[in-house]
């Protein structure tokens, strides 16, 4: 039974990163923890193992933050978190966040 907790819980976060990623887009830890409903200490055992089989890739950004995607679908990580951070921090709409990062 706890098995198949488990596995359920792992195939919730492959999807939730599986549908950013589709997107070209990386997934914070925040973020992740609010789409699939699980408690922070439980998502980082359940990520440290995706971490570890190479699903997913982590990258840790400049202000300590943890952004996640599917492993092959690296991009240019520098203008995702530029981007996150223009919109979270500047309340930046995306296509503004889109305009300010095109110059």
């Amino acid at each position: 039974m706890i098995e198949d907790k488990w596995q359920r819980g792992e195939r919730r976060i492959i999807t939730i990163i599986e549908k950013f990623t589709t997107y070209k887009n990386w997934i914070s830890f925040m973020q992740l923890s609010i789409e699939a409903k699980i408690e922070h200490q439980t998502l980082t055992n359940y990520i440290d193992l995706l971490i570890k089989r190479g699903i997913i890739t982590e990258y840790r950004g400049k202000i300590k933050s943890r952004l996640f995607c599917m492993s092959g679908h690296h991009d240019d990580i520098e203008y995702n978190e530029k981007f996150r951070t223009f919109t979270q921090n500047d309340s930046m709409s995306k296509e503004e966040a889109d305009e300010e990062l095109s110059k």
